[in-house]
């Protein structure tokens, strides 16, 4: 074969195929770039909630081993006249086994729900103020040993040679058939958009409040719209509240096992909490004791409940927690604006009625029962 014929068959790439196997491999590229991100996200929500639970178990023994930070047992003692959880003090009184968000200022409570006209009531300081009538005696020195701090509740603790990272809340129950208190602890990030001068620490922005007028909260709510806010410590330019747990009464139908009812309101700051309680991801403690997580919005005509939000939620309930059937459900019995409804006075305390939850969603939840107090 002459020289000439050879050089013919070993054609090269052509400037086409070249640009060709650009464009594929560029393509490849931009797809394995757009992976990254949503890989690394998901690597860091999975060490958040790892971390979360870490927290949670660390808030679970200061709860259960030091009496010092906050004690339980009086509020429990089966000879005490004033029994937490009961709608009385008489002996035979009924005992509702809800949850009860403690008061976050001493000289009021947190609503419940947390709307009331005219702005959202809050905690300016984040403080809880745990006593069995709600009105803590300022002037008694031995009340203020049932203060939860927010520096208590912050970890890391402050000045431990690591800036504070998680926030955590508990709301208290009496457990159902049984003299015993349960707890539900809420872990939550503080809000990373805090702004801390060059010369200080988060520490001094959160607990002392140094290089601004107050203190920073950890987690806000803006009072005028109950939404979210980052807390700039700036009293005289903002209205901030902590963002505490919150309550609302729900509803469960035996058609659906899987779905959560909830009613609107006429009340803005009342239809905020519902959307908190609505988002994907939120968790979501019912009277039971039991941690349920939002799926998302549920679908189908029996979904289709005028003023109401139906949700899908994981795990499922148990028939003895819903009532009759989607037939049987009418507007109004669980009604967040009604403080005397029928479904929190129902005769049968499994029915699912109320739900607790944050309005930034935690990390981890975790249900605790402590030692049953002896008379």
């Amino acid at each position: 074969m002459s020289t000439l014929h050879r050089q013919q068959n070993d054609r090269a790439f052509t400037l086409i195929e070249v640009m060709i196997a650009i464009l594929i491999l560029a393509l490849g590229l931009l797809g394995l770039g757009a992976v990254f991100p949503v890989v690394i996200t998901q690597q860091r929500n999975a060490n958040a909630v790892v971390e979360g639970e870490s927290v949670a178990s660390m808030a679970e023994s200061i709860v259960r081993s030091s009496s010092e930070v906050i004690d339980f047992s009086e509020w429990f003692n089966p000879i005490s006249t004033n029994k937490f959880g009961y709608n009385g003090t008489a002996p035979t009184a009924p005992i509702t086994y809800e949850w009860v968000v403690g008061p976050l200022d001493p000289y009021g409570t947190y609503p419940n729900p947390p709307g009331f006209e005219g702005g959202l009531m809050g905690s300016e300081t984040g403080n809880w103020f745990f006593d069995l009538d709600n009105l803590p005696n300022m002037s008694d020195p031995n009340e203020f040993n049932q203060v939860l701090t927010v520096a208590d509740r912050l970890f890391p603790q402050p000045y431990s040679g690591k800036d504070p990272k998680y926030v955590w809340d508990i709301v208290a129950r009496r457990q159902p058939g049984t003299n015993r208190p349960q707890l539900a602890i809420f872990i939550r990030l503080i809000d990373q958009r805090i702004r801390v001068p060059s010369e200080g620490t988060l520490s001094d922005v959160i607990v002392t409040g140094y290089m601004v007028d107050d203190p920073v909260l950890p987690v806000a709510l803006d009072r005028t719209t109950g939404r979210p806010v980052v807390d700039t410590g700036r009293s005289a330019d903002s209205d901030f509240v902590y963002a505490a747990p919150q309550t609302l009464q729900v509803q469960v139908v035996k058609d659906h096992l899987d779905w959560l009812i909830i009613e609107d309101a006429e009340d803005p700051f009342i239809n905020t909490s519902v959307a908190f309680a609505s988002e994907p991801g939120q968790k979501l403690v019912d009277n039971t004791g039991t941690v349920r997580t939002v799926l998302g919005p549920a679908k189908g005509p029996d979904a289709n409940i005028p003023n109401t939000r139906v949700l899908r939620v994981d795990p499922p309930f148990l028939p003895s927690q819903a009532v009759g059937d989607s037939m049987s459900y009418a507007p109004n019995q669980n009604d967040p604006e009604l403080q005397s409804s029928e479904l929190r006075e129902a005769a049968r305390a499994s029915w699912v009625r109320q739900v607790v939850f944050t309005p930034r969603t935690p990390l981890a939840v975790r249900v605790i029962t402590l030692e049953e107090v002896s008379p």
